[in-house]
């Protein structure tokens, strides 16, 4: 009788792991192929230089953007990442000088693919940007939003299977155009950061 028992358990462990992969929407090949993990959680800083060569003007090239990130494997080496950033510059107006202000909030949905190679975990996608900016100086405020796409790629420094802390490296480039009044704005550019995901 307790051979039996231990033999039933042993049959009921992977029948247990496959329906608890299947709940969490991870098939058992996905868990078995491509990343040890299902996701991460990423906490990102980096440089990011808007276009615009009016903006440039006013503000100076290029910002610190920081940001939290969530990504999540759907099939074995392709997932989806979601981040929202924040970038802020303090500038002067070209002719008078005076103190004007920029907020930019960038969010990101995207699709990636991923292939684990020894301890490093390249990746490389596409996706759409939803861009919240917001400017304040004497001549007025203004409050908008501006829609794009980027392409990005960068690789995870995996150190262990166990270990759940996944330094990065990321680049990447969006395309997003804002209207104001008569002309066009270009709020996209290149992006390059790094940061620490905390895999799942």
């Amino acid at each position: 009788m307790p051979f039996g028992g231990a033999r039933k358990r042993r049959a009921a462990g992977p029948a247990a792991v496959t329906a608890l992969a299947l709940l969490c929407g991870v098939s058992p090949v996905a868990a078995a192929d491509g990343a040890a993990w299902q996701g991460t959680v990423e906490f990102s800083l980096g440089r990011y230089n808007i276009a615009d060569p009016l903006f440039e003007t006013i503000y100076q090239p290029g910002g610190s953007i920081t940001g939290l990130g969530l990504t999540a494997n759907l099939i074995p080496h392709l997932g989806f990442s979601l981040d929202v950033k924040v970038l802020s510059k303090n500038g002067s107006l070209s002719h008078s000088k005076e103190k004007t202000s920029f907020v930019l909030v960038p969010v990101s949905l995207g699709l990636r693919g991923f292939y684990p190679v020894a301890f490093l975990i390249p990746f490389a996608g596409l996706g759409l940007d939803y861009y919240f900016y917001f400017e304040n100086n004497p001549i007025g405020t203004v409050v908008n939003h501006a829609k794009g796409w980027h392409a990005a790629g960068g690789v995870y420094f995996q150190f262990g299977e166990t270990i759940p802390i996944l330094p990065f490296a990321k680049i990447k480039y969006t395309m997003v155009k804002a209207s104001a009044g008569s002309r066009t704005i270009d709020l996209g550019g290149w992006e390059y950061g790094a940061g620490l995901a905390i895999a799942f």
